[in-house]
This record gives structure tokens, sequence and C-alpha cells, in this order.
């Protein structure tokens, strides 16, 4: 038995089924190449969201030192400044995606975070960088629960899996591009300063800003792939109900993912300072090798999670297992990471531990869909969503900033911290795998 599901009672319309369908659509067999098609447009959508939020982790120690910032403030600029507006927007956005085309409101999210990021650029202090980054919280709260709504409503259930991991695996590969592409800019803006008498990490920022232009044209022109009833208003409260029936299988699993969005946020935010801090790096150089291991391994990782999700079948029963694997690789990476002399090992230590969140967190969402009703999926996302975002994206950045100042060493913050967090998400992934059976 693989415990209760969600489900709403009496009559419903799910959110991807017709007017005349009370189950999930007859796909043909045409709809994985389909699916997978939609999957690779929603994966860039999130890598473009992503490198947004995510170029200021390359961009730290020259925004220190141009807004004469702390560890602290920083921290609290890369997590709770977003986070905070990004989960509490999540669930009216949910909201909103009932009432607008799906492909339309991403585009619309997209302009949001493109206009937030040209923002930071031309932040004058650190309220202003606050401010912006609100900005891009609100506007990326959409992205999530409509892209997932797509690629799940175009893709056959045993296909679904490398779906997810394919849309989760664009967070990787915007991490990575931000950093390397980031890093890059930096040092291209630095030697051409003279001339354009702008500070380089602000030009960064700008052009970051302009690249999704050409996807939100997309967007906003592209018709839906399959056109679907949706009710007018979402069913946030059966959702919720079932999650609660649900709460001896679904409490530890989302505590579980909630520790894995604390660790991977925390350290692809400070992974960058770290090397440089401790191995003498200039920002260009940490971008490139930082990033090449986020997105190499962050896109391994997903796939592989999604990949052994699939083959081993079962998705709430494996899900759990899959997760524990994932974190405790992450805890067992800390010390190479951290106290290493060789930069070669820090950042072999650093590509296994984001393989292993990124399975653990490709599997976070798969088994939470193997464990929903269809009908209310896009509910469901929403609101674990909310509580991941709220509590592990804002927390995470912070609390290694503030450990940071307090311990007077960025190493021992991220040991520190995320030591803590792997842990504990180990025990609580430990008991979603007794319970999920």
């Amino acid at each position: 038995m693989t415990g209760p599901t969600l489900s709403a009672p009496g009559n419903r319309i799910a959110p991807w089924e017709h007017a005349d369908s009370r189950t999930e659509p007859d796909l043909t067999r045409s709809a994985p190449r389909k699916g997978y098609g939609v999957a690779l447009l929603m994966a860039l959508v999130h890598m473009l969201a992503v490198g947004d939020r995510f170029l200021l982790s390359i961009l730290i120690e020259p925004i220190k030192t141009t807004l004469h910032l702390g560890d602290s403030a920083i921290g609290f600029v890369q997590g709770p400044a977003f986070a905070l507006v990004n989960g509490l927007a999540m669930i009216p956005m949910i909201m909103a995606a009932r009432r607008w085309p799906l492909a339309r409101l991403l585009a619309l999210a997209l302009l949001g975070s493109s206009l937030a990021t040209l923002a930071c650029g031309w932040a004058g202090s650190v309220e202003a960088l606050i401010a912006a980054r609100m900005l891009m919280g609100l506007a990326q709260a959409a992205i999530g629960p409509a892209a997932i709504g797509l690629t799940v409503l175009t893709m056959i259930p045993a296909h679904r899996g490398r779906g997810i991991g394919f849309f989760t695996a664009g967070a990787s590969l915007g991490r990575g591009v931000a950093m390397i592409g980031g890093g890059g800019l930096l040092a291209l803006f630095a030697a051409l300063a003279p001339q354009t008498g702008i500070a380089p990490w602000r030009l960064v920022l700008i052009v970051g800003g302009l690249l999704a232009l050409p996807f939100i044209l997309t967007l906003y022109l592209w018709r839906e792939p399959v056109r679907h009833a949706r009710p007018a208003t979402a069913r946030m409260g059966p959702a919720l109900r079932g999650m609660i029936t649900d709460r001896a299988a679904l409490a530890p699993h989302i505590l579980a993912a909630l520790c894995g969005v604390l660790a991977l946020q925390s350290l692809t935010s400070w992974s960058a300072s770290l090397l440089i801090r401790q191995h003498g790096l200039t920002p260009p150089q940490a971008g490139l090798q930082v990033g090449l291991a986020i997105m190499l391994a962050g896109m391994a990782g997903h796939g592989l999670g999604g990949w052994l999700s699939d083959r081993l079948g079962q998705g709430a029963r494996v899900a759990p297992g899959l997760m524990l694997l994932g974190l405790g690789l992450c805890g067992l990476t800390l010390w190479p990471l951290t106290r290493s002399p060789s930069v070669a090992m820090a950042l072999a230590a650093l590509t296994l531990a984001i393989v292993g969140l990124s399975m653990a967190l490709a599997n976070a969402m798969i088994g939470l869909q193997a464990r929903t009703d269809a009908g209310l999926r896009v509910e469901a996302t929403a609101i674990f969503l909310t509580i991941v975002t709220l509590l592990g994206t804002a927390l995470g950045p912070w609390a290694v900033g503030l450990a940071s100042q307090a311990l007077a060493g960025l190493a021992d913050a991220v040991g520190m911290v995320l030591g803590a967090t792997c842990m504990l998400g180990c025990a609580a992934a430990g008991i979603a795998v007794r319970r999920a059976h």
C-alpha cells in the first residue's frame, strides 16, 4: 500500500481535463514526443528565471564593496528578500493560473523577473536591492506551478518522472549559466570600465535582465498544446485537506524536501564566494569552475533522479529512498568541500553534493505528484512550493551569512549549517521511507 492520495470530493474537472471528461486524457503514442518538447521549453523558462535569481551569487564580492555590505545583509538579499514574497505569492498566482492561459502567465512572469534583474543592476542602496529582489520573488511565483502543470498535462504517467526531471534540471542549468556567463561578463566589463564609467557588476545584471526578451515574446504568442477547461477558482481547501489526511507520509517527505532546498540554496548562493575566500580565485575563475560544476552536476542529478524513479516504478514509494540517498551524499562531501586545501578536491566535493541534492529534489516533486490526485496536483504543488520556499529558500542563504559573521569564517558557516540540515533531512527521509510502505 502506498497510503492515501489526495482527492477532491464529488464531481470535479481537473485542470488538464476536457469539460466532458473526468479522467486523465487518453494520450496517443505521439504524446511522449510532444510532452518532451514542452518539458524542454519549461526547462528553458526555469533556466532563465533561476539565472536571473542567481546572478547575484557571482557578484557578491563587488556588490559588497560598492554598497558596503556584510555577509548577513547579502544573505538577506539572496534569501528572505526574494523568498518571503515568492512563497506568499505562490497560492495567489495559482488562482491567476485558473483564469489565464498558462503560457501567457509564464511570459508575464519572465517579464517581471527581467525587470527586477534590471532594477538590481541600478540599485544604489541595500534597500533598493531588497525591493528589486522582492519584485523578482513576486514575478517568479507563477513559474513553478504553471510550468509543472503544463509538463504533467502533456506527458503520459510513465514519462512524467523524466519530464519533471527536465524541468528541475533547468534550475541547475540556470545556476550554471549565471555563474559562468556572469563571471565572464564581469571580466569583460571590468576591462571596459574606463570607457563605460559604470560598475561592471551593474552591467552584468543589465545584460542578464535583457536575455529573456525573445522567450517572453515566444511564450506570449505560443498556443498551449492542450486546450482544457479550468475551474473558476482553485481548490486549495480540498488539496490542503487531502495533504493533512496523508500527513503521516507527507509531513516527513516535505521536511526532507525543505532540508534539500535549504542546503541547495545555501550551497549555490555561497560556493563561489567560498572558493574565492578559501583558495584565492578571482570572481571570473570561481564563476567558471563553480558554474560548470553546478550546471553539469545538477543536470546529471535531476536526470538520474527522474530516470531512477521511472525505472524503479511506484514513485510514491521509491521517492523518499532516493531523497535519503541524495541528502546523505551531500552530507558526506562537506568536509572536503570546506577543509581541503586543493581546489580540485573542493570542486569534486561540490559536484557530488549538487548531484545528491538535485536527485533528492527531483524525487521530492515526483513523490508529491505520485501521492496527489490528478485533479489537485496544481494546488498541491503550490502548497508544497510555498512551504519549502518560505522556509528553505528564505532561511538557507541568510543562515549561512549570519553564521559567517558570527563565526568569522564562511567555511565554518557552510559546514555547520549544511551539516545540520543534511542530518535532519536524512532523518525525515528515513521516516518517509518507512511510512510510504
